[in-house]
C-alpha cells in the first residue's frame, strides 16, 4: 500500500508505474496464497469434513509432484530423485498437496549442488510410508518441538535461505490428521532434513 500510495504522489514513466504493478502483483499472490492456506486449515479443523480415499499408485503421484517442481530445481541446481514402488489410500487431492509442499520446502532449503530424494515403501505395520529427504541447511534442534506450529519459522537454523509463511508443516499436519495418519520430522542442523509422512491402510 505504502509503494502504490508513494507511486501517486505525482505522474512517473511508464517503467515505474509498471514496476510498481509488478511488485504489488508478487504481494496479491503471497496475500492470495495466505487466504487459501488459512482457510484450509479452517475447513481441515471443522468435524464435517471429510475427504476422498481412493487407492492411488504411490510412485506414480511422486514422480508428478517431481515434475511439477522440475523447473525451480533445475533453476537451482538440485537434483530431485524418486524411489520405490507402492499403493497408497489417500485423497486424491490432498495426497500430492502434502507431498507438494514437503519438496517445495526441500528446495528452498538446499543449495545448489544438493539432493531431495522422494521415496515410498509399506512399512511391517502394513501402512504406506512416504519421506522426503533433503541434504539442506537443516534445523536446530531447539525449533523441531515447534516446527508444525502455524507462522513458525526456524528462521535463526535458515538465515541464508528465502523465509516462508509458516503455514506449509501446519498444512500437511492438517492433511495427515485428516487421513488418520502421522507425520514426523529429523533434521540435523547442517546436513538435511527426512520428513516422514505414514498412510494408515484401510480395511
Amino acid at each position: 500500500m505504502g509503494e502504490a500510495e508513494i507511486a501517486l504522489t505525482r505522474t512517473r514513466s511508464l517503467t515505474e508505474y509498471q514496476q510498481v504493478l509488478g511488485s504489488s502483483l508478487e504481494e496479491y499472490g503471497r496475500l492470495s496464497r495466505l487466504i487459501d492456506s488459512l482457510l484450509f486449515l479452517a475447513r481441515a479443523e471443522s468435524p464435517e469434513t471429510r475427504i476422498h480415499h481412493q487407492l492411488l499408485d504411490g510412485r506414480k503421484e511422486l514422480e508428478s509432484v517431481r515434475e511439477f517442481h522440475e523447473a525451480v530445481a533445475e533453476e537451482q541446481g538440485v537434483d530431485v530423485l524418486c524411489q520405490g514402488e507402492a499403493l497408497v489410500q489417500a485423497d486424491p487431492v490432498l495426497f500430492p498437496r502434502a507431498v507438494s509442499n514437503l519438496l517445495s520446502n526441500a528446495l528452498h532449503y538446499t543449495s545448489r549442488g544438493g539432493k531431495v530424494v522422494l521415496s515410498i515403501q509399506v512399512s511391517e505395520e502394513h501402512s504406506t510410508v512416504i519421506s522426503v529427504h533433503d541434504t539442506g541447511v537443516g534445523i536446530a534442534p531447539e525449533h523441531l518441538p515447534r516446527i508444525f506450529d502455524r507462522f513458525y519459522r526456524a528462521d535463526p537454523a535458515r538465515s541464508q535461505c528465502r523465509p516462508g509463511m509458516g503455514l506449509g508443516l501446519a498444512i500437511v499436519k492438517s492433511i495427515m490428521a485428516l487421513h488418520g495418519g502421522t507425520v514426523t520430522l529429523q533434521s540435523t542442523l547442517g546436513q538435511g532434513t527426512t520428513v516422514t509422512l505414514r498412510f494408515p491402510t484401510l480395511t
